[in-house]
């Protein structure tokens, strides 16, 4: 009985979400447990949402969701990402094409370029798969106003 309390106590690691911004179409929200501090912005529509999240390791993990995508666990998913007219970058080689992990009705990826440059601009971010897309349109305005509380945020990770 005694190891079960234990196990149990070790596994409820406290969560605490602090909300910096909140507006139709986009959301910044600070994560805090125990030992790491994450930020992430999200992008929304009715179709689905694209998540950027920084943490304290200083990577930039990328989730899209299309409530019409469904993928096995772990699948491999070509896709790409455009900024209004810009292609996020790989960082490898001259192609866009970015290899995501699929889950359900997301896919995720690590961000070989800020993207907070790429936001600032963009009437819309579009991400491609070989059978579908989402695109989420933008406000500049919002946009500006988001990234102003992504930044705050992020300079509450611990470097």
């Amino acid at each position: 009985m005694i190891p079960m309390l234990i196990l149990g106590a070790l596994l409820a690691v406290p969560v605490k979400d602090t909300v910096w911004w909140d507006t139709p179409g986009g959301k910044v929200t600070e994560h805090q447990t125990a030992d790491s501090t994450s930020c992430s912005l999200m992008l929304y529509n009715d179709s689905g949402s694209v998540t950027f999240e920084w943490d304290d390791q200083g990577q930039e993990q990328v989730t899209a969701i299309n409530w019409n995508w469904q993928f096995p666990d772990n699948w491999r998913v070509p896709m790409t990402m455009q900024f209004g007219d810009t292609l996020l970058n790989t960082g490898s080689s001259s192609s866009a094409v970015i290899e995501a992990v699929g889950h359900g009705n997301a896919v995720t990826f690590t961000a070989n370029q800020p993207v907070e440059d790429l936001l600032r601009p963009a009437d819309r971010v579009v991400v491609k798969t070989r059978d579908d897309e989402l695109s989420i349109p933008l406000r500049r305005d919002k946009v500006k106003m988001l990234l102003a509380q992504t930044r705050k945020c992020r300079a509450m990770i611990p470097q």
